[in-house]
């Protein structure tokens, strides 16, 4: 089932999330370390885009984990699904990381690394929406419904 891989990507992803948070917060505020001068003042560009990233990498894996066990639910090809699957992990995963990207080096802000993962991740819950409006509502809720062939 491609859903249980998303609930499996996005707790792994969110505990590595919550890692990155706590390594933030030796520099927040009251810093424990000093930070490195890119990240010295607290409203500069690359230290806003870690906490973008920060919020991206807890709450695309909580989308996943919210939402991987509609994916077999839904009606829509198998081959749909699981592309449904993968780009809901791809963005999950590639979102924080190219924002972490764009903030440790400003001149990877011009490729625009970010756009990738963020399409996917949409395009992944454009295709769930498609399937779960094919959906009747009473098998959509249902768990029985899970595994069910296209």
């Amino acid at each position: 089932m491609s859903g249980a891989r998303n609930v499996r990507g996005g707790l792994a992803l969110l505990a590595l999330s919550l890692a990155g948070g706590l390594a933030m917060s030796l520099y927040a505020f009251e810093p424990l370390v000093e930070p490195p001068p890119a990240l010295d003042r607290y409203d500069d560009l690359p230290r806003r885009l870690l906490r973008l990233a920060h919020v991206a990498a807890v709450m695309l894996p909580l989308l996943n984990v919210l939402l991987g066990p509609v994916i077999g639910r839904v009606r829509l090809p198998a081959t749909s699904r699981e592309w449904t699957s993968w780009l809901l992990l791809v963005g999950a995963a590639g979102l924080p990381a190219a924002l972490v990207l764009e903030a440790l080096f400003p001149a990877a802000a011009s490729w625009h690394p970010s756009g990738v993962p963020a399409i996917a991740f949409a395009l992944g819950t454009a295709l769930l929406a498609v399937g779960a409006w094919r959906t009747p509502g009473a098998e959509l809720l249902t768990a029985s419904a899970a595994g069910r062939a296209a």
